[in-house]
């Protein structure tokens, strides 16, 4: 069953056991942020926080998709209806299947939209009126938005962007908010600017499950991210008109901030703790100036807690560029076995090798833009890609050392620390490749003398596998 809204998302994470209603007082200022990364390092469940110092009557939910145990992809799986344990593997073959069915979104009355059963103008629109986290020690502030939707519009053709931004809080009605070049609403605001108009923006905290997904999803520009939304959950998503700005905005969300970015306006933002694991980017951002809040009755703030080596966006992340990554190669005729984004985000893809294919698909993910992450891993179809330990023995062992590549000129990514000063400034860095896969010219013969993999499925009859399986309890052991 899918989860239509934030509300219904933690009912069922309460009812799997994924989430822990927190009653003890917890200060905003660092507390909560500490806390629940503490969590998100244990693989625990997301803490709703119901007693905030200094907000009597506000509720804020934490890390909803950090990972689980046993099963690390559990919230996920709960946000898109699918079995908490489903295997990694097969949860991408099914989104990817459910991402080749776009939905269109639906728009609906105000009156029917839970997102305005408050509505905030001009001085009443104040953001210092909700529980924004200071998360750690190391940001530079308190940020408004971590587990968000920011939406924008392209100026020239339409195109509307869902994305994923971080957002430090300024004061009560101005935030900065941190676009680059490389990013698609920073392509859009980079078209505002040269127009010399402001950008209008809306930023949405606590929208349903399959919304929040589809933001952090790489699909290409001028794909629609409410449409992979509905793909997700398999219905449109309900949409409302903002009430100052020309945007429209998922209608269950719990809080929408309508903004407008200052023409030419920077302040200072960051640094903040990323999906990197590392304090990064300090610098001066565009400055959005508030408008209007919308929100339901006693919303609840959201709040992710970036870090290593497992947050709110690498674990659905993991799933979603996988999907993304896996379609559109078959989109151009090549078929992988499969692939898995580990943190943060470099993929592993098992593939059987042919002359000239690695380039063709670092070609093709390149096109599309951020589904190869800072590094690819090729290995054969007998590795399984989301076990690092077999990823790390095909290194290791198969790969030959003038095998490792690095693909210059690429776009850099700000939020990554390994960038020299000079690719900082010039927004230009490489990408590394390893390729860990057996040659596919060497003839059959020598792989089979010297490369013939030896574990428990390979290297015994299926009967005596089957046998040992079988009697697994016999010998004194748990589940085989």
């Amino acid at each position: 069953m899918i989860c239509n809204d934030l509300r219904e998302y933690i009912d069922r994470l309460e009812v799997e056991g994924e989430l822990r209603r927190v009653q003890a007082q917890v200060d905003w200022h660092l507390e909560a942020g500490a806390m629940s990364r503490r969590v998100t390092e244990l693989r625990e469940p997301a803490p709703l926080f119901e007693n905030i110092k200094d907000y009597p009557g506000h509720r804020m939910a934490a890390v909803l998709m950090g990972p689980s145990k046993p099963a690390l992809h559990a919230r996920v799986a709960i946000g898109l209806g699918l079995d908490k344990s489903m295997p990694p593997l097969e949860m991408i073959e099914v989104v990817r299947e459910k991402l080749k069915a776009p939905k269109s979104s639906v728009l609906i009355d105000k009156k029917e939209a839970p997102c305005k059963e408050v509505i905030l103008r001009g001085g009443d629109a104040n953001l210092l009126a909700f529980p924004i986290p200071w998360i750690k020690a190391v940001d530079g502030g308190r940020y408004l938005g971590t587990w968000d939707v920011v939406i924008t519009k392209d100026p020239e053709s339409g195109w509307v962007n869902w994305g994923t931004y971080r957002a430090m809080l300024k004061d009560e009605e101005t935030y900065a908010i941190f676009l680059t070049t490389g990013q698609h609403a920073g392509v859009i605001w980079r078209k505002y600017e040269a127009m010399k108009k402001p950008m209008p923006v809306a930023l949405v905290i606590g929208a349903d499950p399959a919304s929040h997904i589809a933001a952090t999803t790489p699909v290409v520009l001028g794909s629609n991210e409410v449409e992979a939304a509905g793909a997700l959950r398999g219905s449109a998503v309900p949409l409302v008109k903002c009430e100052t700005i020309d945007l429209e905005v998922p209608a269950t969300a719990e809080i929408v901030v309508e903004a407008e970015i200052v023409l030419g306006e920077r302040v200072p933002e960051g640094p903040f703790g990323e999906y990197s694991g590392h304090a990064t980017h300090r610098g001066l951002a565009p400055l959005a100036r508030v408008k209007c809040i919308t929100h339901r009755k006693n919303p609840i703030f959201t709040m992710a807690n970036m870090g290593k080596p497992w947050d709110d966006c690498h674990v659905p992340g993991s799933i979603l560029t996988c999907a993304v990554a896996k379609n559109r190669l078959e989109a151009h005729g090549i078929s992988i076995k499969a692939c898995y984004a580990h943190p943060p985000m470099s993929l592993v893809i098992a593939v059987a090798p042919r002359p000239g294919l690695v380039k063709k698909i670092l070609a093709i993910l390149a096109s599309g833009g951020r589904a190869g992450g800072p590094g690819i891993i090729f290995v054969d179809e007998d590795v399984d890609v989301a076990n690092l330990e077999e990823v790390w023995w095909a290194i290791t062992t198969r790969m030959h050392p003038d095998k490792f590549e690095v693909v210059r000129g690429v776009s850099a990514n700000l939020l990554i620390p390994y960038l020299t000063p000079a690719e900082r400034e010039g927004r230009e860095t490489s990408h590394w490749v390893m390729n860990a896969a057996i040659p596919p010219e060497w003839p059959a013969e020598y792989r089979e003398a010297h490369t013939r993999a030896v574990d428990f499925k390979s290297s015994w009859p299926d009967e005596i596998q089957k046998k040992v399986l079988a009697r697994w309890k016999e010998y004194g052991y748990g589940r085989g």
